[in-house]
């Protein structure tokens, strides 16, 4: 891996962690944020298996703001969620607005899981799923709205 990547890498976790704190509406047991965008966006311009990393960004996040108790859950669901970006571009070169929704859905669902898990009843899946779904689908069409600027970045990435 080179410096620049590393340099890169480095780049994304800080701005993920900066941009969920920066602006956050507190809801049910979390809060909404715009960090996704940029996890997203992580996803498309460092690709596999770095793309992973971008949830120790948001990770991160959660411990500076007191959710402790959800930065484990965060670092693979956002994980997972730029990974579903990056595959996509692996396999197409870009990724269709479906694919952001998907990875927003995926976010949504992995909060909604985390929150039953969390609060020992199924029952809150509904409102946590609900609460965060706008979150994914708004991120997820901010980070596509962005994909020609950070396709230019991808490929000065690769230089």
């Amino acid at each position: 891996m080179k410096v620049r990547q590393i340099a890169l890498i480095s780049l994304f976790i800080a701005a993920i962690a900066f941009t969920t704190m920066s602006l956050t509406i507190a809801i049910f047991q979390g809060y909404l944020n715009f960090g996704d965008v940029l996890v997203m966006g992580m996803g498309l311009v460092i690709g596999l298996p770095y793309a992973f990393l971008a949830g120790v960004g948001a990770a991160l996040a959660d411990i500076l703001l007191g959710y402790g108790q959800y930065a484990f859950f965060t670092l693979v669901i956002k994980g997972i969620e730029a990974a579903i970006i990056a595959l996509f571009v692996m396999k197409k070169g870009k990724a269709g607005l479906w694919v952001y929704l998907l990875a927003g859905t995926w976010m949504a669902a992995g909060y909604g899981l985390t929150d039953a898990f969390l609060a020992s009843n199924p029952l809150i899946f509904i409102q946590s799923f609900g609460l965060n779904i706008l979150q994914g689908l708004v991120c997820g069409s901010l980070a596509y709205s962005i994909q020609p600027l950070l396709m230019r970045l991808r490929k000065s990435y690769f230089i």
